[in-house]
């Protein structure tokens, strides 16, 4: 990338959250406490399905609204 095409990027993805499971609930943890929100709206963006059920999974697992048996 250029330096240019760098700060675009990185200017996107400002806010979001991604990472490994322990990243994202770290990060995730930060933002409630942060916001105090009531909850979160997630959005994935993805054209693999089996990827983005996985990462809804994933999600899932770490909100404590599903366990894995």
């Amino acid at each position: 990338m250029t330096d240019r095409q760098r700060r675009i990027f990185d200017d996107s993805m400002r806010g979001h959250v991604h990472g490994t499971e322990e990243q994202v609930a770290d990060e995730l943890n930060r933002l409630l406490t942060r916001t105090r929100a009531d909850e979160f709206l997630v959005h994935t963006s993805t054209y693999d399905r089996v990827a983005r059920l996985d990462s809804h999974r994933r999600l899932a697992e770490l909100a404590g609204l599903l366990t894995t048996c």
